[in-house]
């Protein structure tokens, strides 16, 4: 076995040598970043910082970096390298052969004991034969730790080639995706990182480049135009303009190939000028002969709702009823006030009447729970609704879908073209769909707009209610609501007879508007309000870096609403925190954007004890936890689907390249009985002026009237 380098430190304040990771004090999500607690083989122990979260407690690595002094914590190592080492001691090499399937600790010191010190050095020569003398291990186990051998050494090795290109942290999730092939994908066609999230065109091109790959290569035009098309598609988009599209590839590659080259390009296609990624086009083809098939189909429920003799619904509602029952697609839509909830519940109750098997559903579980509180029915996520986990079939899908006869889907407006494929996939084409939302909302994340290009496109009914009712007309949020949407500033007085729910508070500079969140946030909420302000509170902000930032002010609101919190996760959190799932985790059951507030925590476990928003209890692993963040205060994207008691929005001049009309009007109506809007007035009556909500790459209108006839 090789000698591990002694340390050496240089006059230059250089550090080039072998540590044992002793303990893990934080960890990025998404970056690779991580600050590890190390010791080097004098026994000093030291903090290290850097791109090292692919290191974990127990292993053995050289690092090489710069020493730098942190004004509170004293001498830390700035890692520039950080290779994985096999173990040198016996307790090291037990513990990382314990690792692997079927050997564990009783095992991994039988090895050591028949092969010595340099156990790993044998097994390195012969795995199979080395794990097939073991006594009492079976075949398939013998076979089974051989291939958990062959995986962590590629993954080590995977480490060794990406270092020097700053992407060695990413080399397990590279493994993941290539599997066997990883190394060889990146020797050969390091454009395939691209799929990764994390690399990016300018990463796997430096990589390219340095391999070899001639710049004007196809292989690199092609890569930059579906690294593109992605970046797009996560704005919104579901193609570019063709010309466009070989403008921003020229700026990446240096030169502008070819429009043959591009659409020529395995995974893209063109299509009226326009240029596509396949599998999008696809979603989007999909959608509108399916929509547009329902649209012309006849009306398969025989149940003719009776206009109620009293008063209880408006006659745009009532439309809106019957529409449920005489057209297999249809829409309702509007702002805050006008009775959608109403609506849904009157199309159940008559659902109920006719004995009909009705689904309800939404994008996000808390949307779901406010749908079945209303109607005082069952409602799911549209994932549990189909039993769909992203990655894999859903259960109900085309050839087998769900067995019913109407399905009301609530918020629409967040469903992206991906969604929407999906979910139509899985409903049959004689199940009634209404389709519920407000329409100037933000857009979904994801690509496409599939609810607002429905209406747009005239194919179905749509009833858009616009009677604001009496109790809704006395709260200013919903009048404030109401006239950012008509493009005008909001009154900040109340009229007659409103309640004072809505507030201006003018700062003019982003640390005053940071200061005046918090305080408004730690002291208002519960003095004036009586309410929780960890729990009943939301924050909500345009963008994550400055000093009025989301980042910034979760670090702020933390401090001031749980300064006693114990610390927990591995320090990343405190007990008592507001949290935030930022991914789909269906494992778990935590679906990206629940809240959830951090109520134990068992180090020696490490597992820690969630409580969602919706009152269940879960478990998750410190391994799992990467993808939860602070979230006293969030983006206004995140909190789309759900309702909150008092909503904090800052709206500040230093935000204002982001400040829009759906934005801002999505902002204002999450709140349930106090918003509080905190900024500049410029700031807010430019970001009413710009209504942004039609500015993504779509054609779904135009294929819905084409394939309908219309």
């Amino acid at each position: 076995m090789p000698l591990t380098p002694e340390p050496l430190f240089t006059n230059e304040g250089r550090f080039d040598g072998a540590v044992d990771v002793v303990r893990e004090v934080f960890r990025a999500e998404d970056d690779g970043y991580a600050v590890l607690e190390v010791r080097d083989d004098s026994g000093d122990e030291f903090i290290v910082t850097g791109t090292v979260a692919h290191l974990s407690p127990g292993e053995r690595a050289r690092l090489t970096g710069e020493w730098q002094q942190h004004e509170r914590f004293g001498p830390q190592l700035r890692a520039d390298t950080a290779l994985p080492l096999d173990p040198e001691d016996r307790a090291g090499q037990v513990a990382y052969l314990g690792t692997l399937r079927h050997i564990g600790p009783v095992r991994a010191e039988a090895l050591c004991n028949m092969y010595g010190a340099e156990v790993l050095e044998k097994i390195a020569k012969d795995p199979p034969g080395i794990y097939a003398s073991l006594p009492k291990l079976g075949r398939r186990q013998a076979e089974a730790a051989t291939e958990s051998w062959y995986a962590t050494r590629a993954v080590r090795d995977l480490h060794v080639e990406l270092a020097p290109h700053g992407l060695a942290h990413l080399a397990a999730k590279i493994h993941r995706r290539f599997g066997d092939r990883a190394m060889r994908t990146i020797r050969e066609d390091p454009y395939s990182l691209i799929e990764i999230e994390g690399v990016g065109f300018l990463r796997a091109d430096t990589i390219a480049l340095a391999s070899d790959v001639p710049p004007e290569s196809d292989r690199r035009a092609q890569a930059a135009a579906y690294y593109l098309l992605g970046e797009a598609e996560r704005r919104g988009h579901t193609h570019l303009a063709g010309d466009a599209l070989l403008t921003e590839v020229a700026r990446l590659v240096g030169h502008r190939p070819e429009a043959s080259v591009i659409t020529g390009a395995p995974g893209l296609i063109e299509d009226g000028g326009r240029v596509y990624r396949q599998s999008t086009l696809d979603r989007e083809v999909r959608c509108a002969g399916d929509l547009a098939g329902r649209a012309t189909a006849e009306s398969e429920l025989s149940h003719e709702p009776g206009r109620p003799d009293d008063a209880s619904l408006t006659g745009e509602q009532w439309q809106a009823v019957a529409r449920a029952f005489s057209n297999r697609v249809s829409i309702v839509t509007g702002g805050p006030g006008v009775g959608k909830t109403v609506c849904t519940s009157a199309i159940v109750t008559e659902a109920r009447k006719a004995r009909l098997r009705i689904a309800l559903c939404a994008p996000t579980g808390r949307a779901a729970r406010r749908l079945a509180e209303a109607t005082g029915h069952g409602a799911t996520t549209i994932h549990r609704l189909l039993e769909w986990r992203p990655g894999s079939e859903p259960t109900f899908k085309p050839g087998h879908p769900l067995a019913v006869d109407l399905i009301v889907v609530d918020e629409a407006s967040m469903i992206n073209l991906h969604m929407a494929d999906v979910l139509l996939g899985g409903i049959g084409l004689e199940t009634h769909i209404v389709f519920v939302g407000d329409a100037d909302q933000l857009p979904p994340i994801g690509a496409g707009k599939p609810f607002s290009d429905l209406i747009d496109a005239g194919i179905v009914p749509v009833t858009r209610l616009t009677h604001i009712f009496r109790q809704a007309a006395k709260s200013m949020i919903t009048t404030a609501a109401h006239e950012i949407n008509q493009g005008k500033s909001p009154h900040l007085e109340p009229a007659p007879e409103q309640q004072r729910d809505f507030f201006f508070v003018e700062r003019h500079t982003p640390a005053r508007c940071r200061d005046a969140v918090v305080e408004m946030v730690g002291e208002r909420v519960s003095a004036g309000l009586g309410l929780d302000p960890i729990r009943e509170a939301q924050v909500l902000a345009p963008v994550y870096r400055g000093e009025a930032g989301i980042n910034e002010l979760n670090n702020r609101l933390q401090e001031r609403l749980n300064p006693d919190g114990k610390p927990a996760v591995s320090e990343r959190f405190r007990i008592g925190d507001r949290l935030i799932q930022t991914r789909n985790s269906h494992e778990l059951g935590l679906m990206n954007g629940t809240i959830c507030f951090l109520v134990e925590d068992d180090p020696d476990d490490e597992t820690a004890v969630l409580e969602t928003d919706d009152g269940e209890t879960v478990i998750i692993p410190y391994d799992e936890a990467g993808d939860l963040k602070l979230a006293y205060a969030i983006s206004v994207h995140k909190s789309q689907g759900c309702e909150i008691p008092v909503v904090v929005f800052v709206c500040s001049r230093s935000s204002s390249g982001m400040l829009t009309r759906p934005l801002i009007y999505t902002a204002i109506t999450r709140a349930r009985e106090m918003c509080v809007v905190v900024g500049d007035r410029p700031a807010l009556e430019n970001g009413v002026r710009r209504d942004e909500s039609g500015r993504r790459n779509s054609s779904l209108a135009e294929r819905l009237r084409e394939a309908a006839g219309a």
